[in-house]
């Protein structure tokens, strides 16, 4: 039973270490600290049958694990960050709206006509008395 709860603690250790990003001095820290629990509980002619039989695919298992969640962390910011850019963009157009504002612009403002001359005038009034005969 003593053996069983070594090698579930040693599984779990490996597990943790590999899905925080597999550290290398702390793997061999951890590699070191095995080899040496598993000769005092007599497992260590057991070690390379466990490396060969279940690392691999451990490894491989925790690899793909940390990337999927590192994609689906990153789906996650992507899609938070367009979800504040399109709340953003909704509350100043709102803004601008409550503001009579059209399109981020000031309602327009006609430029006063330049004053024409006298004998400008006189022809205009001309025209105009002219029209309306």
């Amino acid at each position: 039973m003593r053996r069983l709860l070594h090698v579930a603690l040693l599984l779990m250790i490996i597990l943790g270490i590999r899905a925080c990003g597999g550290m290398a001095v702390t793997e061999d820290r951890l590699g070191a600290a095995t080899r040496a629990m598993a000769d005092k509980v007599g497992l260590a002619n057991k070690k390379d049958a466990f490396d060969a039989a279940v690392r691999p695919p451990m490894a491989a298992a925790t690899q793909s694990l940390g990337n999927s969640i590192s994609v689906t962390t990153a789906r996650t910011v992507d899609s938070i960050e367009l979800a504040a850019g399109s709340f953003s963009g909704w509350m100043v157009q709102k803004v601008r709206a409550g503001l009579g504002l059209v399109d981020g612009s000031l309602e327009p403002v006609p430029a006063p006509k330049p004053e024409a001359s006298p004998e400008q005038r006189e022809r205009e009034e001309a025209e105009r008395r002219a029209r309306s005969q």
